[in-house]
């Protein structure tokens, strides 16, 4: 992946352009390429502008762009990479694979590293762009990556790095992501126009798309593959590392939407069922509660237009269900924590700060211990896994309530690069009620790890 041979200092090591040069340089850093890697870096280094590399997730994408940009650092003059990515914190994912080449001892001395920004002597360069297309138009790369392109709201960056592509002879662009969603999407899109291009041919999970300026290689499993069969998925994740064991253990607990789309390479219409059919109705049966027994208080307040929700739960994972609307629904959430308050020891009451935290603080005041649980990506992803295992495995007991069925029913599972989480699957959905109960089993469940005395002094 060239644009112009550069005439290198003496300190740079003797490394050429291209495939073959890769090659070389792969082997001084300790990269060992599997057979699948070479295919994608021989397509990069083939001579399209674009190519584009749809690869499930954990088969290390991020790796080998990482090795790619750095290579292309040391041999193209004057560099100019530039890293894209829906945030800068997952840009920085590759620049940290990069990061550990160029400090590599067979290439550290012709490398300069700084925050989020890689230097040559003799100016090239790469560095992490933020996610703002109106800051890209000024720029002239000789290598675009653009990671992940599946989790962009929009094309804007894409399109603001793709159009930059004509200012600089040679000038290179790598797209790489998982599987997507829709065809309407900037990847969908993007992976449209490739297999509509003269050459496309699947061979097993691969399929390949050549023509003029854009190749694409995509791994992914059939439609009508057997998603229960760990050797479907063992095909379409060729890195060597990722075992059929541990692909069928992400069948088992990621759903079913998530474990197609990042370890099938299948793409989806839209965000899935976050729960297998029937998995909610088969947890459905008569939770008993007994007065003074410790239980776990989850609430979720919405505004006008939503519902709120109070779920509690005991030791046992029986599970009760309280669901107000309007604007008197914090209210009515308060005075349902108090009534069970006054049945049984409340061991904790998770709640959503946004619109509660006045409440919390007023039941803090009596007494009650009052946990805060904000509707991040970094809390609710966990607390959604957790849920989900606790119903798959059938460790609930929900009672047979109407409305909190339809919450569940109304969410769907949310993906991002973390992971996946609860969401509403319209806007005007309600999921207020399965929200409170993700919040209540992530507390009841994650109890710390008793204290071990390990000797005496």
């Amino acid at each position: 992946m060239s644009a112009t041979a550069t005439a290198r200092p003496a300190s740079t090591p003797a490394f050429s352009p291209g495939y073959r040069g890769f090659l070389r340089f792969a082997e001084a850093v300790g990269l060992r390429l599997e057979p699948f890697q070479r295919k994608i870096a021989r397509t990069l280094f083939a001579g399209q502008r674009e190519t584009l590399v749809l690869l499930p997730r954990g088969n290390g994408k991020s790796t080998l762009l990482g090795a790619v940009a750095v290579h292309h650092l040391l041999t193209v003059d004057r560099a100019a990479i530039y890293v894209a990515a829906a945030s800068r914190e997952q840009a920085s994912i590759i620049y940290a694979y990069a990061r550990g080449f160029a400090t590599h001892a067979a290439v550290a001395e012709s490398i300069v590293v700084r925050h989020l920004e890689l230097r040559r002597p003799d100016g090239g360069g790469l560095r992490v762009l933020a996610s703002d297309a109106a800051l890209l138009h000024g720029l002239t790369p000789s290598l675009a990556i653009v990671d992940e392109l599946h989790s962009f709201r929009d094309d804007s960056v894409y399109l603001a790095l793709r159009t930059a592509m004509m200012k600089r002879p040679g000038a290179r662009m790598a797209v790489v992501s998982t599987a997507g969603q829709g065809a309407e999407s900037p990847l969908g899109r993007l992976r449209a126009r490739a297999l509509a291009l003269p050459e496309v041919r699947r061979r097993g999970p691969l399929t390949e798309a050549v023509g003029p300026g854009l190749a694409m290689l995509e791994w992914s499993a059939h439609e009508d593959a057997d998603v229960e069969d760990p050797a479907v998925a063992k095909a379409v994740n060729p890195a060597s590392w990722l075992k059929a064991s541990d692909l069928a253990e992400q069948r088992a607990a990621v759903p079913d939407s998530a474990f197609r789309r990042f370890h099938l390479g299948q793409w989806v219409s839209r965000e899935g069922s976050w729960l297998p059919a029937g998995a909610w109705q088969a947890c459905v049966g008569s939770p008993t509660f007994e007065n003074g027994e410790r239980v776990w208080v989850g609430v979720d307040v919405g505004g006008e237009r939503s519902a709120s929700a109070v779920v509690w739960m005991n030791e046992a994972l029986h599970v009760g269900c309280a669901i107000y609307h309007g604007d008197d629904g914090v209210l009515e959430c308060v005075e349902q924590v108090r009534e069970l308050a006054s049945r049984y020891r409340v061991a904790e009451c998770v709640f959503d700060p946004w619109r509660f935290g006045q409440a919390a603080q007023e039941l803090e005041r009596e007494r009650m211990v009052m946990v805060a649980f904000p509707q991040t990506d970094s809390r609710m992803i966990p607390a959604s896994e957790r849920l989900y295992r606790a119903v798959v495995e059938g460790r609930l007991t929900l009672p047979a309530h109407r409305e909190l069925a339809q919450h569940a029913a109304d969410a769907v599972a949310r993906h991002s690069r973390r992971g996946w989480r609860l969401d509403k699957a319209e806007r005007s959905a309600n999921v207020d009620a399965v929200v409170a109960l993700a919040m209540a089993v992530e507390r009841a469940e994650a109890k710390p790890e008793p204290v071990r005395v390990l000797g005496w002094l």
